[in-house]
Protein backbone atom coordinates (compact mmCIF):
# COMPACT_ATOMS: atom_id res chain seq x y z
CA UNK A 1 0.00 0.00 0.00
CA UNK A 2 2.90 2.49 1.23
CA UNK A 3 4.60 2.60 -2.40
CA UNK A 4 1.29 3.19 -4.16
CA UNK A 5 0.92 5.73 -2.26
CA UNK A 6 4.15 7.43 -1.96
CA UNK A 7 4.31 7.50 -6.10
CA UNK A 8 1.21 10.21 -6.51
CA UNK A 9 2.77 12.48 -3.87
CA UNK A 10 5.89 12.40 -5.75
CA UNK A 11 4.49 12.75 -9.77
CA UNK A 12 2.15 15.75 -8.54
CA UNK A 13 1.42 18.41 -11.17
CA UNK A 14 3.43 20.56 -9.47
CA UNK A 15 6.17 17.79 -10.15
CA UNK A 16 5.32 17.27 -13.51
CA UNK A 17 5.80 21.34 -13.91
CA UNK A 18 8.86 21.72 -12.25
CA UNK A 19 10.26 18.93 -14.31
CA UNK A 20 8.65 20.65 -17.47
CA UNK A 21 10.74 23.82 -16.24
CA UNK A 22 13.90 21.82 -15.79
CA UNK A 23 13.22 20.88 -19.62
CA UNK A 24 13.00 24.13 -21.25
CA UNK A 25 15.99 25.82 -18.95
CA UNK A 26 17.81 22.86 -20.64
CA UNK A 27 16.47 23.34 -23.78
CA UNK A 28 17.71 26.84 -23.73
CA UNK A 29 21.17 26.86 -21.86
CA UNK A 30 23.15 23.71 -22.76
CA UNK A 31 20.91 23.04 -25.59
CA UNK A 32 21.88 26.44 -26.76
CA UNK A 33 25.88 25.61 -26.03
CA UNK A 34 25.64 23.01 -28.18
CA UNK A 35 25.18 24.41 -31.37
CA UNK A 36 28.33 26.19 -30.75
CA UNK A 37 29.67 24.56 -33.99
CA UNK A 38 27.68 26.90 -35.94
CA UNK A 39 29.34 29.70 -34.29
CA UNK A 40 32.62 28.14 -34.92
CA UNK A 41 32.06 28.24 -38.45
CA UNK A 42 30.80 31.53 -38.85
CA UNK A 43 32.98 33.51 -36.83
CA UNK A 44 35.78 31.76 -39.03
CA UNK A 45 34.20 33.44 -42.04
CA UNK A 46 33.04 36.62 -40.83
CA UNK A 47 33.76 38.91 -37.35
CA UNK A 48 36.53 36.96 -36.95
CA UNK A 49 38.44 35.91 -39.81
CA UNK A 50 41.72 37.43 -38.57
CA UNK A 51 41.40 35.11 -35.29
CA UNK A 52 42.85 31.48 -35.54
CA UNK A 53 40.23 28.36 -35.61
CA UNK A 54 42.01 27.29 -31.88
CA UNK A 55 41.71 30.67 -30.67
CA UNK A 56 37.75 30.99 -32.00
CA UNK A 57 37.89 27.77 -30.22
CA UNK A 58 38.14 29.30 -26.68
CA UNK A 59 34.93 31.04 -26.56
CA UNK A 60 33.05 27.59 -26.39
CA UNK A 61 35.84 26.65 -23.85
CA UNK A 62 35.32 29.13 -21.20
CA UNK A 63 31.39 29.14 -21.92
CA UNK A 64 31.71 25.19 -20.93
CA UNK A 65 34.32 25.31 -18.05
CA UNK A 66 32.04 27.91 -16.19
CA UNK A 67 29.10 26.18 -17.03
CA UNK A 68 30.11 22.55 -15.53
CA UNK A 69 32.82 24.77 -12.47
CA UNK A 70 29.71 26.45 -11.28
CA UNK A 71 28.17 23.22 -10.08
CA UNK A 72 30.60 22.65 -7.52
CA UNK A 73 29.03 25.25 -5.37
CA UNK A 74 25.53 25.33 -6.60
CA UNK A 75 24.39 22.94 -3.93
CA UNK A 76 25.86 24.98 -1.55
CA UNK A 77 24.09 28.11 -2.62
CA UNK A 78 21.02 26.18 -3.57
CA UNK A 79 20.97 25.57 0.57
CA UNK A 80 21.66 29.21 1.51
CA UNK A 81 19.40 31.02 -0.74
CA UNK A 82 16.94 28.37 -2.63
CA UNK A 83 16.51 27.96 -6.09
CA UNK A 84 14.88 31.02 -7.14
CA UNK A 85 17.25 33.35 -6.56
CA UNK A 86 19.85 31.78 -8.96
CA UNK A 87 17.20 30.79 -11.80
CA UNK A 88 16.30 34.33 -12.29
CA UNK A 89 19.68 35.67 -12.02
CA UNK A 90 21.02 32.88 -14.31
CA UNK A 91 17.54 33.38 -16.73
CA UNK A 92 18.45 37.35 -17.57
CA UNK A 93 22.50 36.84 -17.56
CA UNK A 94 21.12 34.51 -20.64
CA UNK A 95 18.69 36.89 -22.36
CA UNK A 96 21.49 39.79 -21.47
CA UNK A 97 24.52 37.93 -22.97
CA UNK A 98 22.32 37.03 -25.51
CA UNK A 99 21.48 41.02 -26.51
CA UNK A 100 25.00 41.88 -26.11
CA UNK A 101 26.58 39.37 -28.57
CA UNK A 102 24.68 40.64 -31.24
CA UNK A 103 26.78 44.10 -30.70
CA UNK A 104 29.94 42.63 -30.68
CA UNK A 105 32.91 42.95 -33.42
CA UNK A 106 36.01 42.48 -31.52
CA UNK A 107 37.40 38.88 -29.76
CA UNK A 108 37.67 40.17 -25.86
CA UNK A 109 34.02 41.53 -26.80
CA UNK A 110 32.79 37.63 -27.78
CA UNK A 111 34.69 36.20 -25.12
CA UNK A 112 32.82 38.34 -22.68
CA UNK A 113 29.80 38.09 -23.96
CA UNK A 114 29.32 34.62 -25.06
CA UNK A 115 32.37 33.01 -22.81
CA UNK A 116 32.35 34.07 -19.59
CA UNK A 117 28.64 35.65 -19.05
CA UNK A 118 26.45 33.33 -20.61
CA UNK A 119 28.52 30.73 -19.28
CA UNK A 120 28.13 31.39 -16.32
CA UNK A 121 24.10 32.73 -16.51
CA UNK A 122 23.92 29.28 -17.64
CA UNK A 123 25.51 27.65 -15.00
CA UNK A 124 23.30 29.48 -12.70
CA UNK A 125 20.04 28.55 -14.33
CA UNK A 126 20.79 24.66 -15.09
CA UNK A 127 22.32 23.15 -12.10
CA UNK A 128 19.73 24.52 -9.71
CA UNK A 129 16.60 23.23 -11.80
CA UNK A 130 18.44 20.26 -12.32
CA UNK A 131 18.81 19.97 -8.41
CA UNK A 132 14.97 20.65 -7.92
CA UNK A 133 13.66 17.67 -10.24
CA UNK A 134 16.06 15.37 -7.45
CA UNK A 135 14.46 16.85 -4.86
CA UNK A 136 10.37 16.56 -5.97
CA UNK A 137 11.41 12.99 -7.49
CA UNK A 138 12.82 9.84 -5.61
CA UNK A 139 10.61 7.30 -7.27
CA UNK A 140 12.19 6.65 -10.90
CA UNK A 141 14.59 9.77 -10.79
CA UNK A 142 16.51 8.26 -13.55
CA UNK A 143 13.54 8.63 -15.35
CA UNK A 144 12.62 12.20 -14.91
CA UNK A 145 16.40 12.95 -15.07
CA UNK A 146 16.17 11.42 -19.14
CA UNK A 147 13.40 13.74 -19.88
CA UNK A 148 15.17 17.00 -18.50
CA UNK A 149 18.33 16.45 -20.54
CA UNK A 150 16.16 15.10 -23.33
CA UNK A 151 15.64 18.83 -23.32
CA UNK A 152 19.30 19.85 -24.41
CA UNK A 153 19.27 17.50 -26.66
CA UNK A 154 16.17 18.78 -28.55
CA UNK A 155 17.43 22.34 -28.19
CA UNK A 156 20.66 21.09 -30.06
CA UNK A 157 18.38 19.71 -32.85
CA UNK A 158 16.45 23.02 -32.97
CA UNK A 159 18.93 25.86 -32.16
CA UNK A 160 21.47 24.95 -35.35
CA UNK A 161 18.55 24.88 -37.78
CA UNK A 162 16.88 28.21 -36.44
CA UNK A 163 20.28 30.05 -36.59
CA UNK A 164 21.54 28.50 -39.91
CA UNK A 165 18.14 30.04 -41.24
CA UNK A 166 18.38 33.15 -39.59
CA UNK A 167 22.27 34.26 -39.96
CA UNK A 168 22.16 33.21 -43.64
CA UNK A 169 18.80 35.56 -44.23
CA UNK A 170 20.39 38.79 -46.03
CA UNK A 171 17.14 40.76 -44.23
CA UNK A 172 18.01 39.33 -41.10
CA UNK A 173 21.62 38.76 -40.61
CA UNK A 174 23.45 38.21 -37.32
CA UNK A 175 23.09 40.68 -35.31
CA UNK A 176 19.13 39.73 -35.31
CA UNK A 177 20.32 36.34 -35.33
CA UNK A 178 20.96 36.42 -32.07
CA UNK A 179 18.33 38.76 -30.47
CA UNK A 180 15.50 37.24 -31.95
CA UNK A 181 17.08 33.50 -30.29
CA UNK A 182 16.98 35.67 -27.00
CA UNK A 183 13.45 36.58 -27.56
CA UNK A 184 12.58 33.21 -28.16
CA UNK A 185 14.12 32.37 -24.28
CA UNK A 186 11.87 34.92 -22.58
CA UNK A 187 9.05 33.18 -22.58
CA UNK A 188 10.79 29.65 -21.59
CA UNK A 189 13.46 31.15 -18.64
CA UNK A 190 10.22 32.94 -17.08
CA UNK A 191 8.23 29.14 -16.83
CA UNK A 192 11.53 28.02 -15.61
CA UNK A 193 11.55 30.48 -13.03
CA UNK A 194 8.15 30.15 -12.22
CA UNK A 195 8.32 26.96 -10.88
CA UNK A 196 11.64 27.26 -9.08
CA UNK A 197 10.55 26.42 -5.77
CA UNK A 198 11.65 24.12 -3.31
CA UNK A 199 9.17 21.11 -2.26
CA UNK A 200 8.16 22.47 1.43
CA UNK A 201 5.12 21.71 1.70
CA UNK A 202 5.33 18.41 0.07
CA UNK A 203 8.32 17.25 1.82
CA UNK A 204 6.17 18.01 5.18
CA UNK A 205 3.99 16.39 4.13
CA UNK A 206 5.69 13.16 3.38
CA UNK A 207 7.43 13.25 6.83
CA UNK A 208 4.45 13.69 8.45
CA UNK A 209 2.73 10.61 7.09
CA UNK A 210 5.58 8.49 7.52
CA UNK A 211 5.50 9.62 11.01
CA UNK A 212 2.17 9.09 11.64
CA UNK A 213 2.98 5.63 10.09
CA UNK A 214 5.24 4.41 13.33
CA UNK A 215 7.93 5.13 10.47
CA UNK A 216 10.99 6.14 13.17
CA UNK A 217 13.76 5.70 11.02
CA UNK A 218 13.90 8.79 8.46
CA UNK A 219 13.50 10.97 11.66
CA UNK A 220 17.04 8.79 12.91
CA UNK A 221 18.57 9.95 9.71
CA UNK A 222 17.26 13.69 10.17
CA UNK A 223 18.87 14.31 13.36
CA UNK A 224 21.80 12.45 12.63
CA UNK A 225 22.48 13.61 8.95
CA UNK A 226 23.57 17.06 9.78
CA UNK A 227 26.00 16.21 12.77
CA UNK A 228 27.91 13.74 10.05
CA UNK A 229 27.22 15.44 7.28
CA UNK A 230 31.36 16.55 7.23
CA UNK A 231 32.18 12.96 7.86
CA UNK A 232 30.14 11.29 5.26
CA UNK A 233 31.27 14.09 2.94
CA UNK A 234 35.08 12.96 3.45
CA UNK A 235 34.40 9.29 3.25
CA UNK A 236 32.01 9.74 0.03
CA UNK A 237 35.35 11.63 -1.31
CA UNK A 238 38.42 9.16 -0.13
CA UNK A 239 35.95 6.40 -1.89
CA UNK A 240 38.01 4.39 -4.15
CA UNK A 241 34.83 3.94 -6.77
CA UNK A 242 33.88 8.04 -6.97
CA UNK A 243 37.48 9.30 -7.50
CA UNK A 244 37.88 7.22 -9.84
CA UNK A 245 34.37 8.40 -11.83
CA UNK A 246 35.67 11.48 -11.32
CA UNK A 247 39.14 10.73 -13.16
CA UNK A 248 37.37 8.25 -15.75
CA UNK A 249 35.10 11.73 -16.81
CA UNK A 250 37.84 14.33 -16.65
CA UNK A 251 39.53 12.32 -19.20
CA UNK A 252 36.15 11.13 -21.41
CA UNK A 253 35.45 14.97 -21.66
CA UNK A 254 38.98 15.66 -23.40
CA UNK A 255 37.71 14.39 -26.23
CA UNK A 256 34.07 13.50 -25.86
CA UNK A 257 32.52 17.29 -27.42
CA UNK A 258 35.12 17.09 -30.16
CA UNK A 259 32.49 15.56 -32.67
CA UNK A 260 29.65 18.00 -31.86
CA UNK A 261 31.81 21.21 -32.22
CA UNK A 262 33.81 20.24 -35.67
CA UNK A 263 31.58 17.66 -37.34
CA UNK A 264 30.34 20.98 -39.48
CA UNK A 265 33.40 22.33 -40.52
CA UNK A 266 35.03 18.75 -41.20
CA UNK A 267 31.85 18.19 -43.39
CA UNK A 268 32.51 21.92 -45.34
CA UNK A 269 36.30 21.03 -45.82
CA UNK A 270 35.76 17.53 -47.57
CA UNK A 271 33.26 19.22 -50.00
CA UNK A 272 29.80 18.81 -48.05
CA UNK A 273 27.22 21.18 -49.02
CA UNK A 274 27.00 24.09 -46.43
CA UNK A 275 23.27 22.99 -45.53
CA UNK A 276 24.58 19.46 -44.79
CA UNK A 277 27.35 20.42 -42.96
CA UNK A 278 25.31 22.40 -40.29
CA UNK A 279 22.68 19.47 -40.25
CA UNK A 280 25.15 17.33 -39.01
CA UNK A 281 24.75 19.29 -35.48
CA UNK A 282 21.13 18.83 -35.47
CA UNK A 283 22.29 14.94 -36.44
CA UNK A 284 24.02 14.73 -33.90
CA UNK A 285 22.14 16.42 -31.20
CA UNK A 286 18.83 14.68 -32.58
CA UNK A 287 20.52 10.90 -31.92
CA UNK A 288 22.15 12.15 -28.74
CA UNK A 289 18.28 12.45 -27.41
CA UNK A 290 17.39 8.87 -27.44
CA UNK A 291 20.60 7.90 -26.29
CA UNK A 292 20.41 9.85 -23.29
CA UNK A 293 16.68 8.49 -22.69
CA UNK A 294 17.19 4.72 -23.65
CA UNK A 295 20.10 3.97 -21.80
CA UNK A 296 18.81 5.20 -18.50
CA UNK A 297 16.00 2.78 -18.96
CA UNK A 298 18.17 -0.30 -19.92
CA UNK A 299 20.42 0.67 -16.31
CA UNK A 300 18.04 0.49 -14.00
CA UNK A 301 18.14 -3.22 -15.18
CA UNK A 302 21.36 -3.81 -16.36
CA UNK A 303 23.73 -1.58 -14.13
CA UNK A 304 24.35 2.20 -14.65
CA UNK A 305 27.81 1.80 -14.81
CA UNK A 306 27.81 -1.29 -17.25
CA UNK A 307 25.62 0.71 -19.72
CA UNK A 308 28.45 3.61 -18.56
CA UNK A 309 31.01 2.03 -19.58
CA UNK A 310 29.12 0.50 -22.75
CA UNK A 311 28.45 3.68 -24.17
CA UNK A 312 32.06 5.21 -23.59
CA UNK A 313 33.71 2.33 -25.40
CA UNK A 314 31.28 2.54 -28.05
CA UNK A 315 31.44 6.40 -28.48
CA UNK A 316 35.71 6.02 -28.48
CA UNK A 317 35.93 3.05 -31.30
CA UNK A 318 32.90 5.56 -33.56
CA UNK A 319 35.36 8.26 -32.81
CA UNK A 320 38.36 6.64 -34.55
CA UNK A 321 36.23 5.77 -37.33
CA UNK A 322 35.32 9.68 -37.99
CA UNK A 323 38.07 10.42 -40.98
CA UNK A 324 36.32 7.38 -42.86
CA UNK A 325 33.11 8.50 -43.82
CA UNK A 326 33.84 9.76 -47.36
CA UNK A 327 30.12 10.10 -48.57
CA UNK A 328 26.52 11.86 -47.61
CA UNK A 329 25.16 8.58 -46.04
CA UNK A 330 28.33 7.80 -44.19
CA UNK A 331 28.74 11.25 -42.75
CA UNK A 332 24.86 10.72 -41.66
CA UNK A 333 25.12 7.03 -40.07
CA UNK A 334 28.49 8.43 -38.08
CA UNK A 335 26.37 11.62 -36.72
CA UNK A 336 23.83 9.69 -35.82
CA UNK A 337 25.74 6.68 -34.30
CA UNK A 338 28.10 8.99 -32.31
CA UNK A 339 25.42 10.82 -31.09
CA UNK A 340 23.38 8.42 -29.64
CA UNK A 341 26.53 6.37 -28.12
CA UNK A 342 28.07 9.44 -26.67
CA UNK A 343 24.62 10.30 -25.06
CA UNK A 344 24.65 7.61 -22.99
CA UNK A 345 27.74 9.25 -21.52
CA UNK A 346 26.27 12.50 -20.78
CA UNK A 347 22.66 10.97 -19.22
CA UNK A 348 24.62 7.84 -17.07
CA UNK A 349 27.37 9.93 -15.27
CA UNK A 350 25.19 11.74 -12.97
CA UNK A 351 23.44 8.40 -12.01
CA UNK A 352 26.59 6.50 -11.35
CA UNK A 353 27.51 9.59 -9.12
CA UNK A 354 24.38 8.97 -7.72
CA UNK A 355 24.65 5.05 -6.88
CA UNK A 356 28.52 5.88 -5.37
CA UNK A 357 26.35 8.63 -2.61
CA UNK A 358 25.05 7.81 0.26
CA UNK A 359 21.13 9.57 0.27
CA UNK A 360 22.70 12.45 2.19
CA UNK A 361 25.91 13.46 -0.17
CA UNK A 362 23.74 13.37 -3.39
CA UNK A 363 24.06 16.32 -4.36
CA UNK A 364 28.16 16.52 -3.63
CA UNK A 365 28.49 14.10 -5.61
CA UNK A 366 26.74 14.98 -8.75
CA UNK A 367 28.38 18.35 -8.02
CA UNK A 368 31.57 16.56 -7.36
CA UNK A 369 31.77 14.40 -10.87
CA UNK A 370 30.04 17.27 -12.94
CA UNK A 371 33.17 19.55 -11.37
CA UNK A 372 36.25 17.12 -12.42
CA UNK A 373 34.94 17.93 -15.57
CA UNK A 374 35.23 21.17 -16.12
CA UNK A 375 38.72 21.49 -16.75
CA UNK A 376 38.94 18.88 -19.83
CA UNK A 377 35.97 20.31 -21.06
CA UNK A 378 37.72 23.61 -21.22
CA UNK A 379 40.75 22.25 -22.81
CA UNK A 380 38.77 19.76 -25.25
CA UNK A 381 38.07 22.87 -27.36
CA UNK A 382 41.09 24.73 -28.32
CA UNK A 383 43.34 21.72 -28.32
CA UNK A 384 40.76 19.83 -30.81
CA UNK A 385 41.26 23.09 -32.30
CA UNK A 386 44.95 23.53 -32.69
CA UNK A 387 45.05 19.68 -33.79
CA UNK A 388 42.81 20.27 -36.80
CA UNK A 389 45.10 23.39 -37.69
CA UNK A 390 48.00 21.59 -37.25
CA UNK A 391 47.62 17.76 -38.24
CA UNK A 392 44.13 17.18 -39.51
CA UNK A 393 41.37 15.58 -38.48
CA UNK A 394 42.68 12.14 -38.18
CA UNK A 395 44.83 13.61 -35.63
CA UNK A 396 41.46 14.93 -33.59
CA UNK A 397 39.98 11.85 -34.58
CA UNK A 398 42.84 10.03 -33.04
CA UNK A 399 42.80 12.09 -29.95
CA UNK A 400 38.96 12.11 -29.11
CA UNK A 401 38.94 8.31 -29.70
CA UNK A 402 41.86 7.55 -26.89
CA UNK A 403 40.61 9.90 -24.31
CA UNK A 404 36.88 8.21 -24.74
CA UNK A 405 38.91 4.35 -24.13
CA UNK A 406 41.04 5.60 -21.56
CA UNK A 407 38.04 7.21 -19.83
CA UNK A 408 35.99 3.75 -20.61
CA UNK A 409 39.02 1.66 -18.97
CA UNK A 410 38.75 4.26 -15.87
CA UNK A 411 34.95 3.46 -15.33
CA UNK A 412 35.90 -0.41 -15.70
CA UNK A 413 38.18 0.32 -12.75
CA UNK A 414 35.63 2.26 -10.71
CA UNK A 415 32.55 -0.26 -11.17
CA UNK A 416 35.13 -3.29 -10.41
CA UNK A 417 36.21 -0.96 -7.11
CA UNK A 418 32.39 -1.56 -6.51
CA UNK A 419 32.03 -5.05 -7.04
CA UNK A 420 34.58 -7.59 -8.97
CA UNK A 421 31.80 -9.84 -10.50
CA UNK A 422 31.89 -9.85 -13.92
CA UNK A 423 28.27 -10.40 -14.30
CA UNK A 424 27.29 -8.35 -11.53
CA UNK A 425 24.24 -5.65 -11.93
CA UNK A 426 26.29 -2.47 -11.03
Amino acid sequence: MSPKDNRPTEYTPRACLVIFGAFTCAFCTVGFMNSFGIFQEYYTKNQLSSSSTSTIAWLGAIAIFLLFAISVGAGAMLDIFGPTLMVYVGSFGCVFALMMISLCHEFYQFLLAQGVVLGISMGMATWPMLALVGQYIKVKRAGAMGIVLGGSSLGGIIWPIAIDRLINDPNIGFPWTMRIVGFIMIPCLIFSCAVAKSPKIATTNVESRDLHQGSSENTTEQKTAPRSHKAEALALWRKPSLQLLCLAMFIIYFGMFAPFFYTTSYAVEKGFSTSLAFYTVSIVNGASFFGRVLPGIVADKCGKFNCCIVSTITSGIIAMCWTKVTSVAGLVFWSAAYGFASGGILSLQQACAAQVATPSTLGLAMGTVSGSAALSAMANVPISGALVERYGYLSLSMFSGASLLLGGVLLIAARLSQNRQLRAIV
